[in-house]
């Protein structure tokens, strides 16, 4: 049959009419070899190279339309200290726990830092002060940490360059002996996976070159076709990455070390690819004995519309990621399509001139026997036994589905950078002094529209902080009521109320000697009731003597004025003589004289006598009526004495019991102040009005509270890796544990934000869902027009689609199998939507050359035509697919694991389309449909053989000259 279709090949006359764009090519070709040389030239003369140009123009990686980017920029907005999402770490470890030079040289680097206000925006200094030390200190003190806000937002030149200014203040600043300083977080970790990933990317394309140069010398069996295989490939992959290093230096769009990387190894791959299906198309249309220039046309004619439409797909798949938020994939859109256009240019142009050139010199010639016996027999079998060969080769695919169910994401770059990335060597050392999140927190802010630094808002920022820890998962969190983790020291209304009580305790010894004074008081009183019983019987002594004596009194008075009575008459008597007496004044001389002179002296004093006596009866029945109402008197005032000292042993037992009971009851408070303090218990929280005029509490509002008071930030500290599904599943229950606290409270009309890792990665994944639905849907939409125009077939075009989509699933399937089942590393998170959107364009090229050589060769009818397309196009869709899938796995030599899970990914799904899907799955299929598989082209089951013969000409025409038509392949 061969021979049959080579006789008919040279008998076939060249047509006279060549189609315009082979024909250029031809004409031109020189000038079109060297244009493409000097294009290349001049692009990669022009501006540096990509990685350099990546470098300096590097696209922000962190979604700013997120809401957890928005809390972020809220928060630096709010508290006025950074309008950027980029932070790193700066790590102090010591040998020994850490001492004064320790936080001197801490204080230097700190201190270096605000005073680079360029590249440091602002310095979350939590181990500098006293008040919040412990916060950011390890248990075993010998591990601090500080976060700094660095300008520029992640992943981009200017946050890249401020992650460089931080490590040199560090390495520029002398450490104490035993003390090291590491610089890590998030920017760093993404200015090293830059870094690293462009130092990577010569090595592993050298490496893929060589691989190419291995693989060609095997099929070409020809190192001057290998050579010219290389230089086209080097040509289209020099030129893409200089076209788009141009675009990229003139601002046209952001690069990223993940666009340099995939476009490279797509360009060397898509390159190689497109000159393996010219040069293998010339040599199978050479071995069928067309000339040179028919060969030519031939391929130009065959190869074209596949190389075109496979570049189209290529990179309308790759330009449809323009359409995603996340800027991960967004950022690859641009740079990746317009590279593969070139490479399709070049494939189109280049190429083509290249082997019309080549094949003057007889360079292409294909050496050896044919080998596509093989090939026949696989398409003989397939169109024999379709349905077994669908049903085996479908369960294949279904087999590598199996582990899809088990896939868990990751999306903690710092497992996919080699362990002695700066960074990585910053985590190891918080690794072994801090929790794995501590060094990742998740950032809540509430904001509300009056300001919170007061009594009663506080019990709610509390309640919010008591929430949070509470919620599963959770292991810490730091805010203004807890600034290192645990609830503030003696903040507590138990602990408190024991202050008071202690206040009692402390004049408890004094309360007990004025217990003791009662009793003495009670004592002396017992003594003074027993004077007034003495003062009682002496008293009545005393009143029945002054009794006795008025009596005696009044009886002396009454004789006494008898006496004066009597006497008076004497001197009645003798008053004459008396005269004599008083007259003489020579009396005083004469004794008789003057001794009877004094007696008469002596009678006049009885009046007074009397006189006297009478006042002291008067005064002595007085006294008697007093000591009777003294004696009356008395006992009433001992039974009150006696009734007072009742009282007060009374009162002292009754002050006793209570003063015990307080003493107890006071004992109690203070251990259960202590039990809440040391237990660190967070119920009953309570801040009074005087903490506010703490100055260490004073600089703690600073650091948690916005400088107008309406903004307070709360630390998130997560158990295990924040940046793993279990991580981000946690963001929903945080900002619902923060919503429910704030109801019917203070602060219910409060907004709340959420940032930081976590929150970050969680919108991530709901961004990954959604960028991964509309670029697969548009690209599976784009792949479709695409296949539909080429096949101009609706169930052809489905086909195609469908069967890479099924390739697709099975490798990625296959994929979590190899890397999370067997080595146990997890699948970085933009693994899934990358493979998939270069698989779905990449697994549709192989496809397409099988059906468009199967309508080229459909005129022998539709077995026969798929047997001779799968003997044709085996060979070299095989050699191209293997080429395709070695280069994708070349970048398993990078030093960034996510390449090598994303090269190994798409190298696992190009084997299993080229060997499984291309070869049986879609050729079984397409058996199995029939004349349906070309709908709604009109295909012959049996060809030309069994089309309705022409009716025979009419006699009336016979002398019509009969129309020259020209075969129909």
């Amino acid at each position: 049959m061969s021979g049959t279709r080579a006789m008919a090949a040279t008998t076939e006359p060249r047509p006279s009419h060549r189609p315009f764009i082979p024909h250029f090519v031809r004409i031109f070709a020189i000038p079109v070899i060297l244009g493409w040389v000097a294009l290349t030239v001049l692009v990669n003369v022009a501006v540096p190279t990509l990685e350099v140009v990546g470098e300096n123009h590097s696209a922000p990686m962190a979604p700013m339309d997120a809401p957890s980017m928005q809390a972020m920029m809220r928060m630096g907005h709010n508290f006025r200290e950074f309008d950027s999402n980029s932070t790193v770490m700066v790590v102090l470890e010591s040998k020994q726990p850490l001492g004064a030079a320790a936080h001197r040289y801490y204080d230097d680097i700190v201190g270096k830092l605000r005073r680079d206000p360029e590249h440091v925006q602002h310095i979350q200094d939590f181990w500098g002060d006293r008040f919040t030390a412990a916060g950011a200190q390890s248990a075993d003190a010998k591990g601090a940490y500080v976060q700094v806000n660095l300008a520029g937002d992640q992943g981009t030149t200017q946050a890249n360059e401020s992650v460089e200014a931080v490590r040199k203040v560090v390495d520029d600043e002398p450490a104490p002996p035993g003390v090291k300083a590491y610089v890590t977080g998030p920017a760093a970790l993404s200015d090293d996976m830059h870094v690293i990933g462009n130092d990577s990317l010569a090595k592993i394309t050298l490496f893929t070159l060589s691989a190419i140069a291995i693989m060609l010398l095997l099929v070409y069996r020809s190192i001057v076709t290998t050579l010219i295989q290389l230089f086209m490939t080097f040509v289209a992959l020099a030129c893409a990455r200089g076209i788009v290093a141009v675009l990229g230096y003139n601002n046209a769009f952001g690069l990223t070390t993940f666009a340099a990387n995939i476009l490279t190894m797509l360009a060397i791959a898509a390159g190689t690819d497109y000159g393996i299906f010219l040069i293998g198309r010339y040599q199978e249309a050479r071995a069928a004995g067309e000339d040179r220039e028919t060969a030519y046309y031939t391929t130009f004619r065959s190869v074209a519309p596949v190389v075109l439409g496979s570049g189209l797909t290529i990179a309308g798949a790759t330009y449809c990621l323009s359409f995603a938020r996340l800027p991960w994939f967004h950022t690859m859109g641009a740079p990746v399509a317009i590279g593969m256009i070139v490479v399709v240019a070049a494939g189109v142009t280049l190429g083509p001139a290249v082997v019309f050139v080549g094949s003057r010199f007889g360079l292409f010639e294909k050496k050896g026997q044919s080998r596509g016996r093989l090939w026949r027999r696989v398409g003989t079998a397939v169109v024999r036994w379709p349905a077994p060969i669908f049903a085996i080769s479908g369960a294949v695919v279904l087999v590598g589905m199996v582990a899809l169910p088990g896939f868990k994401p990751s999306y903690n770059d710092r497992h996919y950078l080699p362990g002695s990335a700066p960074s990585n060597l910053g985590y190891a050392a918080a690794d072994r002094h801090f929790s794995e999140a501590r060094m990742n927190p998740d950032l809540l802010m509430i904001e509300s529209d009056h300001d919170m630094r007061n009594t009663a808002d506080m019990l709610v920022l509390d309640k919010i902080a008591k929430n949070e820890i509470r919620t599963v998962g959770i292991a810490m969190i730091q805010d203004i009521t807890r600034p290192l983790g645990i609830p503030i020291q003696h903040s507590s209304i138990p602990f408190q109320n024991s202050v008071q009580g202690q206040t009692t305790m402390q004049n408890m010894d004094f309360l007990k000697e004025r217990m003791n004074d009662i009793l003495k008081m009670a004592e002396e009183q017992q003594i003074t009731i027993n004077y007034l019983e003495q003062m009682y019987n002496i008293t009545k002594q005393m009143a029945d003597n002054a009794h006795d004596m008025a009596n005696l009194t009044e009886e002396m008075t009454t004789i006494t004025d008898e006496l004066r009575d009597r006497l008076a008459n004497f001197d009645d008597f003798w008053r004459p003589i008396r005269s004599y007496f008083y007259w003489d004044k020579h009396c005083f001389d004469i004794p008789m004289c003057w001794s009877l002179r004094s007696l008469f002296d002596a009678l006049d004093d009885t009046d007074k006598l009397a006189e006297n006596l009478h006042h002291l009866s008067k005064d002595t029945r007085t006294l008697d009526i007093l000591t009777h109402q003294l004696a009356v008197i008395l006992p009433p005032q001992i039974a009150s004495m006696k009734t007072t000292r009742a009282l007060t042993l009374t009162m002292h037992s009754t002050f006793q019991a209570m003063l015990n009971q307080m003493e107890a009851m006071d004992n109690t408070a203070i251990v259960m102040g202590q039990s809440f303090d040391t237990s660190q218990n967070d119920d009953f929280f309570y801040l009074p009005p005087e903490a506010f005029d703490n100055p260490e509490f004073i600089r703690g509002v600073k650091m948690f509270f916005s400088p107008d008071g309406k903004s307070v930030r709360f630390f998130i500290t997560h158990q295990g890796d924040p940046m793993t599904p279990e991580g981000i599943a946690r963001v929903s229950a945080e900002r619902t544990a923060a919503q429910e606290a704030l109801k019917l409270s203070s602060l219910s009309d409060a907004k709340v934000y959420l940032g930081g890792t976590a929150a970050t990665f969680r919108d991530m994944a709901d961004g990954a869902k959604y960028d991964l639905m509309i670029a697969v849907v548009s690209a599976l939409t784009l792949i479709f027009m695409i296949m539909l125009i080429l096949t101009r077939s609706v169930v052809a075009a489905l086909v195609i689609v469908g069967t890479a989509s099924s390739s697709i699933a099975a490798s990625f399937g296959l994929s979590v199998l190899i890397w999370q089942d067997l080595f146990g590393v997890h699948l970085h998170w933009i693994v899934a939507a990358l493979s998939v959107i270069i698989l779905l364009a990449v697994g549709s090229d192989y496809n397409l050359l099988l059906v468009s050589r199967f309508k080229e060769e459909i005129h022998a009818g539709l077995k026969t035509g798929y047997i001779r397309s799968m003997a044709g196009t085996g060979a070299v869709v095989t050699s191209a697919g293997l080429v395709f899938a070695f280069t994708m796995a070349a970048m398993l030599g990078s030093d960034l694991t996510v390449l090598g899970q994303f090269g190994s990914t798409v190298c696992i799904g190009l084997l299993l389309d080229t060997l499984v899907v291309r070869t049986l799955f879609m050729p079984s299929l397409a058996t199995m449909l029939g004349r349906w598989f070309w709908w709604p082209l009109v295909v012959r089951p049996r060809g030309h053989h069994g089309a309705p013969k022409p009716p025979p000409a009419r006699a009336e025409d016979d002398n019509t000259a009969p129309l020259a038509v020209s075969r129909r392949r």
